[in-house]
């Protein structure tokens, strides 16, 4: 994975992005190949997504890839696969080594006791739509699932001790103290050992450490004095690196907290109003394999918008756009993989383990990123059923249990008759007036009615995003009716969106517009057919980036707001 900062210098990491070999096995039960008879056929980009290629464009099915890695030797070394869609297994010299599903996140496999000298890697993916296999990838979210492996992936020795994990939490931004966790694993108890850690290449902590465990974590409270503090504002970064014996890690970190006051969010004591989008991470040329020049590129028109917030929907963000948004300041709500589940989801063991298992992987991989200052769940999901209530309650609470420094929340489409909204910090609220039902002129009068029902019901005292509203519109037709789907009718209604909930009102504390880009939809007939081209149309952006009237409008409101 190409990071924006080295994170090791003594670690011998290798790069295994490139070309691997690649073949299109169809309709296919895993269980059923024998590994040793494949016959590969092809090439396939890693990083990539293989059925955004011409060739296997929108083809479903078990595929697999191939390529070669270098065994430095016999202690353990780790693969890590940043995300694979839907499912995978892993093989090494033909054995099998684990199973892996949900994709977005990333994961790793250990390879332990090989012989030194090249070994054969072959990944099985499967983009197909198996809830037995896969529970989180359904067939009719309002989105297209590509399948492959859509980001980095790299081969580490870890030798005899390595870091497993750093996880760096701000305990007090005034004071610039932070507390530093180091997870550690070794083949055998390794004794006294080395630590050194240091802050943008100053030492700030030389120490021998006793461990007596083959794995355990250690903790220390340290002081950055005169360490600039992270803001949307005022985006600092420092570069924090831990050597323990051979083996080192760097990360790269914000001071600053988040935290809920009353209706307001704070990030270091200080309101901030967000003002974003929701963004998904995909586009029909490379599907959820972005290259780096178009995650450069949405931050470059996220900020010429004006914008502060994205909310990563629905699923947790690329880390390489996470980089990207600490260093510009951009705040991100980031989400478990969820989209309109009911209490059959809810209430399966299966789900919610898979779910579970998710939220550990989202939190993991960008605990350390100071843009992430929420976390979210279960999109638009069955929130009013007391019965999927117990459901929430367990997701929400893995997300405290591993952070206790950032708000919870998830996106609401039933704010009137929801049951789960005293389980959050914030209250975030899906609708879409003047779209879906009723015309602009009734926008203001829905959105004063949600935010009144809100407040007499117990969520006074707590901040409300507007997490989706917007209206689709084909790119390039405007005509003189400015009717539905037109550009100019997509433009008046966020125009009149942001005036009422901002200039005549200021009770909200985030928007996130639905959408930054168009988006191709599901393939299913009857979500199609109600989604012109194949495509989810309410990005200010169509799919190539490419803006529509509203891209103008917005970026005037948005940058006459963060003015003042």
């Amino acid at each position: 994975m190409l990071r924006r900062f080295r994170q090791h210098d003594q670690r011998q990491v290798v790069d295994l992005r490139g070309f691997w070999d690649f073949v299109f096995l169809g309709d296919v039960n895993p269980d059923d190949v024998d590994i040793t008879s494949l016959q590969f056929n092809d090439r396939m980009a890693v990083p990539g997504c293989f059925d955004a290629t011409p060739k296997y464009a929108g083809r479903r099915g078990l595929v697999a890839y191939r390529t070669r890695i270098p065994i430095v030797d016999e202690t353990p070394h780790r693969l890590i696969l940043d995300a694979v869609h839907h499912w995978s297994r892993i093989f090494i010299d033909g054995q099998p080594l684990r199973d892996h599903t949900s994709g977005f996140t990333r994961f790793a496999t250990d390879i332990l006791g090989h012989e030194p000298g090249e070994a054969e890697l072959i990944v099985l993916v499967d983009n197909r739509f198996d809830y037995e296999r896969s529970p989180l990838h359904l067939e009719y979210f309002d989105w297209y699932h590509f399948g492959g492996i859509a980001r980095g992936a790299e081969l580490h020795r870890l030798g005899t001790l390595w870091i497993d994990r750093l996880q760096i939490t701000t305990e007090d931004y005034a004071e610039r103290m932070i507390k530093v966790a180091i997870d550690y694993a070794a083949t055998t108890p390794p004794g006294p050992a080395d630590m050194v850690i240091t802050c943008d290449g100053e030492e700030i902590l030389n120490e021998q450490v006793n461990l007596k465990d083959t794995a355990g974590r250690i903790e220390r409270l340290l002081q950055l004095d005169g360490a600039a503090l992270w803001s949307p504002d005022e985006p600092n970064l420092h570069l924090l690196h831990v050597r323990l014996d051979d083996d080192d890690m760097r990360e790269r970190i914000g001071i600053r907290q988040v935290s809920v006051d009353g209706p307001r969010i704070l990030i270091n004591g200080q309101p901030v109003r967000l003002l974003g989008f929701n963004r998904h991470d995909a586009h029909p040329q490379f599907g959820h394999g972005l290259p780096d020049a178009l995650l450069i590129a949405d931050v470059q028109q996220l900020k010429d918008l004006g914008s502060n917030f994205v909310r990563g929907s629905h699923y947790p963000q690329d880390v390489r756009f996470l980089d990207l948004c600490d260093e510009t300041g951009i705040c991100v709500w980031n989400e478990a993989l969820g989209w309109q589940h009911t209490a059959e989801h809810l209430t399966d063991p299966r789900f919610i383990d898979a779910q579970l298992t998710l939220i550990d992987e989202m939190v993991a991989m960008s605990f350390n990123r100071p843009s992430v200052i929420m976390w979210g769940i279960l999109n638009e999901s069955h929130s009013h059923d007391p019965a999927c209530r117990p459901g929430y309650e367990k997701l929400l609470g893995r997300l405290r249990e591993l952070d206790g420094t950032r708000p919870v929340t998830y996106a609401s489409n039933h704010p009137l008759n929801d049951v789960c909204f005293d389980l959050v910090d914030i209250v975030s609220v899906n609708t879409y007036p003047g779209w879906y039902h009723g015309g602009i002129e009734e926008i203001p009068q829905r959105l004063d009615e949600i935010i009144a029902h809100l407040d007499a019901h117990g969520q006074a005292d707590k901040p409300i995003i507007i997490s989706e509203i917007g209206a689709g519109a084909v790119p390039g037709w405007r005509d003189w009716n400015e009717t539905r789907w037109t550009e100019q009718y997509q433009a008046r209604l966020l125009d009149t969106v942001i005036r009422h909930l901002f200039v005549d009102r200021d009770r909200v504390s985030g928007l996130s517009i639905w959408q930054f880009c168009d988006c191709r939809t599901s393939e299913q007939t009857d979500r199609i057919l109600r989604r012109p081209r194949g495509f989810n149309n309410k990005g200010v952006l169509d799919e190539y980036r490419r803006p529509k009237l509203a891209y103008e409008v917005v970026k005037r409101h948005f940058h006459e707001l963060r003015s003042r």
